[in-house]
């Protein structure tokens, strides 16, 4: 799966050490955890 697509997100001192100290507990990127978060959300249904 190529990844081509990109996102900026601005976080607060807190939020960015809140999911560097997640990541580093579970042994993941920051970019990994974003990614698992992102494949929990509900797929969009399709328009009719």
């Amino acid at each position: 799966m190529s990844r081509d697509e990109q996102l900026k997100v601005r976080l607060t001192k807190e939020e960015m050490e809140r999911l560097e100290a997640y990541a580093k507990s579970k042994g993941y990127s920051k970019s990994e955890i974003i990614r698992d978060y992102i494949k929990r959300l509900p797929k969009p249904c399709p328009e009719r």
